[in-house]
């Protein structure tokens, strides 16, 4: 089988911590030191070219490099909506991979995409209220502050994410997600591995029961790079995934439940804290579809129908696209509040906390061996002794570096998402748990 790109829309990374909060302090962060490290990490860093002298020149060059990717990833997700959104223009919507094939072979801007520019350069100039573009508003002008003109940062940055995309679909370089803008996007889909992680764990450790939770990575759906969807408002919904899951399964109890997420784009954070205090309705919509051959197995179809029922109440979505699953979900009163969010870079990042259960999915391919090794260092560091690492990367030197810090495996499978008529496998991923000592 080959599994999920971590970039798919229905495989949206996340990380995911179950901590222990204080629902009004914010807990100290500690940039990572060399003595931070294991002997064992150190080994491993140091077969990787970096030593106690050269450490904290390296980590400052992350954290320079990550605000770059972080910028990155907000302008690529401004070129997936205007190439895709149907918000602001009836012209057709241009698949984002389908462009960059295009701009790879003729270097220049289609008139298609050109006029699309054209229209989103109206819409961001009229004021009228649309959440999702506001988002993109305060990119654009973001970006403009250093007097560029708008046409000139559509066309540069629509040249530099086609090339980046061009390399991720059609290259196949093996660390292109390592090079790539540090992406938002979120999914229902990614979830249900999640789900399912938590409910092996249920099964092994039924006695077992969780306080504490710390979301890294739980995005926010501005504009995903394929199937844009405009219905709703942008939100991040993988917290509330995480406290359903915990709560239905037996793991919490929802009114002792604290969770953090921690994101390393203010974007996510700053909504996650906006949302306090309110109950938001959550727009649940599969980011596949089924056409074309694709049909969601029955099981994902079980885990999508029950969603959100330990944290709120189902409601029809007004609106949804053909094929895909939907629906609403009316969160209930307390339930934002028991989310905190910092702004933090999980791999120069630690919080001052212990945690009961780390939960990450789709974030290490976005990091280098060597920021993955800090990265599980500053986790690890994280979750109380006895608690449990949650994670769907499949790349061996996680195996490696959870055998240097001593994490045994507890349980791993596979996640059948949906089959395709004619493929060689279905839509999968995976999830492994491990043990901290």
């Amino acid at each position: 089988m080959n599994p999920l790109p971590p970039s798919s829309p229905f495989a949206r990374g996340i990380l995911i911590i179950v901590l222990g909060l204080n629902a009004t302090a914010s807990p100290a962060l500690h940039e990572i030191t060399w003595t931070d490290l294991a002997p064992p990490m150190q080994s491993l860093l140091g077969a990787r070219g970096i030593d106690h002298a050269s450490f904290g020149a390296y980590v400052a060059d992350v954290r320079r490099r990550d605000r770059e990717r972080v910028r990155d990833g907000d302008l690529d997700h401004l070129m997936y909506y205007a190439l895709q959104s149907s918000a602001f223009t009836n012209l057709p919507p241009i698949e984002p991979a389908t462009s960059a094939k295009a701009f790879a072979q003729h270097a220049t801007i289609p008139p298609p995409v050109q006029d699309r520019f054209t229209a989103l350069t109206s819409a961001l100039r009229d004021r009228a209220h649309d959440a999702r573009l506001s988002y993109f508003r305060e990119i654009v002008e973001r970006e403009r502050a250093s007097g560029t003109p708008l046409p000139r940062l559509l066309s540069e940055q629509y040249a530099r994410a086609m090339r980046s995309l061009y390399e991720k679909e059609f290259a196949a370089t093996g660390d292109a997600y390592q090079r790539r803008g540090l992406s938002t996007d979120t999914s229902v889909e990614a979830g249900y591995v999640v789900y399912l992680g938590l409910a092996a764990l249920h099964a092994l450790e039924p006695d077992r029961r969780v306080r504490r939770v710390l979301v890294v990575g739980p995005g926010l759906d501005l504009a995903p790079r394929t199937g844009l969807v405009d219905v709703g408002d942008p939100q991040s919904y993988q917290p509330f995934a995480i406290i359903d899951a915990l709560v239905g399964l037996g793991l919490a109890d929802r009114a002792a439940l604290r969770v953090r997420a921690l994101d390393i784009n203010p974007r996510v954070t700053d909504w996650m804290t906006r949302a306090h205090g309110t109950r938001p309705r959550l727009s649940l919509i599969s980011s596949i579809a089924e056409r074309d051959g694709v049909r969601f197995t029955a099981d994902y179809r079980e885990y999508f129908a029950a969603v959100g029922r330990s944290v709120g109440v189902e409601q029809r979505l007004a609106r949804a696209a053909a094929g895909h699953l939907s629906k609403s979900i009316q969160l209930s009163a307390g339930v934002t509040d028991a989310i905190d969010a910092t702004t933090a870079d999980i791999v120069v990042d630690r919080l001052d906390e212990r945690f009961d259960l780390a939960i990450i999915t789709n974030v290490f391919p976005y990091l280098s061996d060597r920021d993955l090794l800090l990265a599980i260092t500053n986790i690890v560091a994280m979750i109380a002794p006895g608690g449990v690492l949650l994670h769907n990367e499949s790349r061996p030197l996680v195996a490696e570096a959870s055998h240097a810090l001593g994490l045994p495996l507890l349980h791993s499978r596979s996640a059948v998402i949906a089959t395709v008529e004619g493929a060689k496998s279905p839509l999968y991923d995976a999830v492994w748990l491990h043990r901290v000592p």
